[in-house]
């Protein structure tokens, strides 16, 4: 027997194997990446205003070879009217160097980059079968929420928890 181990004439059956539930383990798509932090705040007036030759001088005197395969996150701390363009042009000046740019805080681009592995991962040897997503608090819940669409149909059950005790969220 697979899920059973004979102890003397005993048979001692292991019930979390028996119940053919395999566990997703959604850490294992964490990025492992570097993060950095680009403020527009740095480049306006009195950090207030944007002045276009001034931000465009100050682009050139970057040295974005710092941003050597990090993942960069643009954003503007301050509440400044920013066009658009501006993010278009630091975007622009990451690109060769960054892994990732994306506009948003650091917390969301570790999210987005955490759901781009999940989403580009082949979950097919989880199809048809029972599967709980390992209980974590340090897997974000918008993770659930991506494993949740993705798997949703294509599994005879979703759970959470673990394998010995699960919720079960949807049986198909």
């Amino acid at each position: 027997f697979k899920c059973a181990q004979i102890m003397s004439d005993k048979i001692i059956v292991n019930k979390v194997t028996a119940s053919g539930i395999l566990r997703l383990d959604l850490l294992q798509y964490q990025p492992d990446v570097v993060f950095a932090d680009f403020d527009i705040k740095n480049y306006l007036f009195q950090e207030l205003a944007l002045i276009e030759k001034e931000f465009r001088i100050a682009m050139e005197a970057i040295d974005w070879e710092a941003y050597q395969g990090k993942a960069v996150s643009v954003y503007c701390s301050v509440d400044a009217i920013v066009p658009q363009w501006v993010y278009m042009l630091v975007a622009a000046r990451l690109k060769p160097y960054a892994f990732s740019v994306i506009f948003g805080s650091e917390k969301e681009h570790y999210i987005k980059l955490w759901e781009n592995r999940l989403l580009q991962a082949d979950l097919t040897g989880y199809e048809g079968e029972k599967v709980a997503f390992r209980a974590s608090e340090h897997i974000p819940e918008a993770l659930y929420i991506t494993a949740t669409n993705v798997l949703a149909g294509k599994v005879a059950s979703l759970m959470y928890g673990e394998p010995g005790l699960p919720k079960v969220i949807r049986k198909y």
